[in-house]
């Protein structure tokens, strides 16, 4: 018989990301040849599978959603794994270099009339 169960905490107990410029709307790439890590840190399936999914551009608010993990612990993963330098992290654009919808359908509709 073995002994008690050990729960799995994926986060390590942390409940806030190392980085506090990581927002839900932060885009998350996986980079192409991260660097080696180093032998004492061991990446668990959460953080291998954010890995995985990065590899196309996806925001922290979509990493979540495909994992089906809440906000907070992906935000926790995906700060270590910046960290290591295994993803790269993309600020969300600032609302001051958004275009206004109204142009966006302007330009919409001055495309439909040239076909």
């Amino acid at each position: 018989m073995s002994g008690p169960v050990r729960p799995y905490v994926i986060t390590g107990g942390r409940s806030r990301p190392t980085r506090t410029d990581l927002a839900v709307e932060s885009l998350v790439s996986a980079l192409p040849h991260p660097p080696e890590l180093p032998q004492h840190v061991l990446l668990n399936r959460e953080h291998r599978r954010i890995v995985a999914l990065c590899h196309s551009l996806l925001s922290v608010a979509e990493v979540a959603a495909h994992l089906g993990l809440p906000l907070g612990v992906v935000k926790v993963l995906v700060g270590d794994l910046w960290d290591l330098g295994a993803v790269q992290v993309l600020p969300p654009v600032p609302q001051a270099e958004r275009l206004p919808t109204t142009l966006l359908e302007e330009v919409l509709v001055g495309l439909r009339q040239l076909r």
